[in-house]
């Protein structure tokens, strides 16, 4: 009797150990499934946002410019042309010239030495209570005009008539108008007064240049002209510009 409880407790013990192994093994199965699943499983992916400012920015390069073209740009006016247009600053001390505009059909004639001028208009202009003048004074760094009548026509009434307005009377004189020229072109070179002189294509229009002192006879704009004609070089006296 003793003998077959013995059997008994040894058969439940070997019972309870298979019991044991097979839960410890079906744990294990289970953590070993688990961990492949995780594995197996993709992680998310962020997307990138680029922000505006990381945008990149297409840029488009301005076409090169050739030191030729870059040159020519700079070049207005060719040398030879350049030296004859201000040969006047330097030979020119004094000249005179009948001067015709799109205003005054008849000449006026005018003289200009340094900072003086004189222009002598051909019809006499009535002031006021008989008073008359025919000639202009000008002295361009005072800014000043003064009105005279200077001959036999004004009877007793010679000398200064009155002061005039510098800007209203002032006529550009032909070195003034060369001063404005910042292009030229030759077209062609020609004969005027007898004196070689150059014609050229200008940002004032076609204009004739004597070509040894510099001095400008003609400005042709559209259907306007402008002429000084006439011309006497360096003979201008101090008495021909100033008042007696």
């Amino acid at each position: 009797m003793k003998l077959s409880n013995d059997n008994e407790k040894g058969l439940e013990n070997f019972n309870f150990q298979k019991i044991y192994l097979y839960s410890t093994l079906l744990i294990l199965v289970l953590l070993i499934g688990c961990a492949s699943t995780s594995e197996q499983t993709p992680e998310e992916t962020v997307p990138q946002i680029t922000s505006p400012e990381e945008t990149p920015v297409e840029t488009t390069s301005e076409p090169e410019v050739s030191a030729e073209e870059e040159l020519s740009q700079i070049i207005k006016i060719p040398n030879d042309i350049k030296e004859i247009l201000e040969k006047g600053k330097t030979k020119l001390k004094s000249y005179s010239y009948n001067y015709i505009s799109p205003e005054i059909n008849e000449p006026y004639k005018i003289y200009v030495k340094g900072n003086k001028i004189k222009i002598k208009q051909p019809d006499i202009i009535n002031v006021e209570g008989r008073k008359f003048y025919n000639t202009i004074y000008l002295d361009t760094e005072k800014k000043t005009a003064e009105a005279y009548c200077t001959d036999y026509d004004c009877g007793t009434n010679i000398g200064k008539i009155k002061d005039l307005d510098y800007d209203d009377v002032y006529i550009e004189t032909p070195l003034g108008w060369l001063e404005k020229v910042t292009e030229a072109n030759l077209i062609d070179e020609r004969q005027v007064e007898s004196r070689d002189s150059i014609y050229l294509e200008t940002n004032i229009g076609k204009i004739i240049v004597e070509s040894y002192y510099g001095f400008l006879y003609k400005i042709e704009d559209d259907q306007k002209k402008w002429e000084f004609i006439d011309a006497a070089f360096n003979s201008v006296k101090d008495s021909d510009v100033n008042p007696s």
